[in-house]
């Protein structure tokens, strides 16, 4: 029995310990690789599937004014689809066991809103129509970040961070027009606004190799900002307030 406690005890004493001086530099660099998943987070107006809405808040096209009464917005929900990010680190060390990074990042993905509508007619007929909409989104991310570290074992560390992430969408007013039968535009689609603003917070282990630190974590995040623009048609009628939502899982090598 002691020596099944000795022996592994002294294998513990002699593992190799790589980059033994890593968390005395002051600064590190490296690049980010993640995988993500993008929603919306929705406040809806207060009993928004008893108001209806003219016919001609329905994007052209869809339906015909002359045989439609009223349009009643019966469900909307966010649907979220897998993306990716890559990122450039910049890590500044604050203390033995504090870090400041600047991770300036490009994700891609897009979020997906299910829209159900109850169709009433002149003669008070009733039908259902489901709609799915499409928002791509491609954001430049500037996430600056406190990472609380823990004492080092062997070659393995963990840690704890937080902050906030200025985000701009280049993508929010792409796509968002067609032209109808008449010739004119329209809007057909949410449209968000460009710029947010995001705080975060994740958990994530560092492990060293001899040449490399390479860490796995995972992070969420949630938009401060209302981003929805309310155009004055179907589609923004239900929604008061509309937020951005991130859940990703990284690899960072540095």
């Amino acid at each position: 029995m002691l020596s099944a406690f000795v022996i592994p005890m002294q294998a513990q004493r002699r593992a190799v310990r790589y980059l033994a001086n890593y968390e005395n530099e002051p600064y590190h660099f490296g690049f980010l690789l993640a995988f993500n998943q993008m929603s919306y987070s929705i406040k809806t107006v207060e009993n928004y599937q008893n108001l209806p809405q003219p016919a001609d808040s329905w994007p052209n096209g869809n339906y015909s004014i002359t045989n439609t009464q009223n349009l009643y917005v019966y469900n909307v929900e966010t649907r979220p689809t897998p993306g990716f990010t890559v990122g450039i680190i910049g890590s500044k060390r604050l203390g033995r066991y504090f870090d400041l990074r600047f991770i300036p990042s490009l994700s891609f993905s897009e979020r997906r809103l299910n829209y159900n509508f109850a169709v009433v007619d002149y003669n008070g007929n009733i039908s259902m129509k489901s709609i799915s909409k499409s928002i791509g989104t491609t954001f430049v991310e500037f996430p600056l970040n406190i990472k609380y570290r823990s004492k080092r074992y062997n070659n393995i560390g963990a840690y704890v961070f937080g902050g906030i992430n200025p985000k701009l969408d280049l993508a929010s007013q792409k796509d968002n027009k067609e032209t109808g039968a008449d010739g004119q535009e329209f809007i057909n689609n949410l449209v968000t606004k460009r710029f947010d603003c995001a705080g975060e917070v994740g958990v994530g282990f560092d492990i060293y190799n001899q040449w490399f630190k390479m860490g796995i974590e995972i992070k969420m995040s949630y938009g401060f900002l209302d981003i929805v623009k309310n155009e004055a048609f179907i589609y923004t009628a239900p929604i008061d307030q509309l937020h951005n939502r991130l859940f990703q899982v990284s690899m960072l090598f540095e």
